[in-house]
């Protein structure tokens, strides 16, 4: 009869546990690592145009990042160092990955423009080239 009660009183606290933990992840925004590749940089405004990497589709072909206040960084892939990079480092035709909150890619699927404005948390180079 001992066991059962502390096999119930387990479980109780065990379910409290997950619910309690899962109520708070959904306050906490969601960014999401989107593949990107540069089709155009222009250097004096710091902004770049972007099309999508693959089948994604989520910005279309002709996306504007401004880069004049986000983090960009570049992480060689055998040696795993990252090192922070500048819109120098950059060239057309690199791939990216974007970090960009769900709520952002919300709204740029609600535009009609052909040239959309996207907000992006984190710009990484993906193209491995830097040493």
């Amino acid at each position: 009869m001992m066991k059962k009660i502390i096999m119930a009183l387990c479980i109780f606290i065990c379910a409290f546990t997950l619910v309690a933990c899962s109520g708070r992840q959904t306050n906490e925004p969601l960014t999401l690592g989107v593949n990107a590749i540069i089709t155009e940089i222009d250097k004096e405004n710091k902004i770049i145009f972007t099309k999508d990497n693959g089948e994604e589709g989520i910005l279309g072909d002709d996306c504007l990042i401004d880069c004049s206040k986000i983090p960009m960084i570049y992480c060689n892939y055998e040696t795993q160092d990252v090192v922070d990079i500048t819109l120098d480092d950059l060239q057309v035709g690199d791939e990216l990955i974007l970090t960009i909150r769900s709520s952002e890619i919300e709204n740029l699927q609600k535009e009609d423009d052909n040239k959309a404005k996207i907000t992006v948390e984190q710009l990484q180079l993906g193209t491995q080239r830097i040493k």
